[in-house]
């Protein structure tokens, strides 16, 4: 019995290192959405850097299913989608699935994470 790909849980920051056509999951906080691209810009600055990383996720597929306030700067929201193409600034992921993180808990995601991606 087969059924869909599995996404692999990362951090935005592990998105630049990622093979093109990787389904992803990943959490990000809005920084901007561009409505004429329906593209938003998801940053997340872990592990802490100078300039954050920076992903830019098209949203063009699930805008009848997202809700205003997950498109509102500051919003922390999941993301499933796969890796498309490296952008300057960033990458492309084309989203399938976007929801809102709530009231995430960053450091406990972000431990968790971690500890995921040294198990192997």
């Amino acid at each position: 019995m087969s059924g869909p790909v599995a996404s692999n849980l990362v951090l935005l920051s592990d998105l630049k290192t990622t093979a093109q056509g990787t389904k992803v999951r990943f959490l990000g906080c809005v920084d901007e959405y561009v409505v004429q691209t329906a593209t938003l810009k998801l940053k997340h600055n872990y592990p802490v850097a100078r300039t954050a990383e920076i992903a830019n996720v098209d949203i063009v597929h699930v805008l009848e299913r997202i809700r205003s306030h997950e498109l509102e700067v500051g919003s922390w929201i999941n993301v499933i989608g796969y890796v498309e193409r490296r952008k300057e600034n960033g990458v492309l992921v084309q989203a399938i699935t976007v929801w809102s993180a709530g009231n995430v808990d960053l450091s406990a995601y972000q431990q968790a994470v971690e500890a995921r991606k040294a198990a192997g």
